[in-house]
């Protein structure tokens, strides 16, 4: 079944500011989703009832995509799209 996939303002701007084959594979594995709200190596995280995250790694640098499962209104909101880094789940 597909999901709509929506994206946060955060979300949105990281993305934007991304150029050539980082920008194509985030919007890739972004889109997919719509498909597989679920993919192999998505990660429910700890302590939230509905937040999942989604490793990429693109030219060898690690990325973190973290998003929201709305099953009942068929939904994914990409909250974050960010290097990995101690930062990347700061204030979630």
């Amino acid at each position: 079944m597909a999901y709509a996939v929506l994206l946060r303002p955060a979300a949105q701007r990281q993305l934007d500011r991304l150029r050539g084959v980082w920008y194509l594979a985030m919007r890739g594995v972004i889109l997919a989703l719509a498909d597989e709200a679920r993919p192999p190596g998505s990660i429910k995280l700890s302590g939230s009832s509905n937040l999942w995250r989604l490793r990429i790694r693109v030219d060898g640098r690690p990325w973190r995509i973290v998003y929201r499962i709305d099953d009942t209104r068929q939904e994914i909101v990409v909250t974050r799209v960010a290097p990995h880094d101690e930062g990347t789940y700061r204030g979630m």
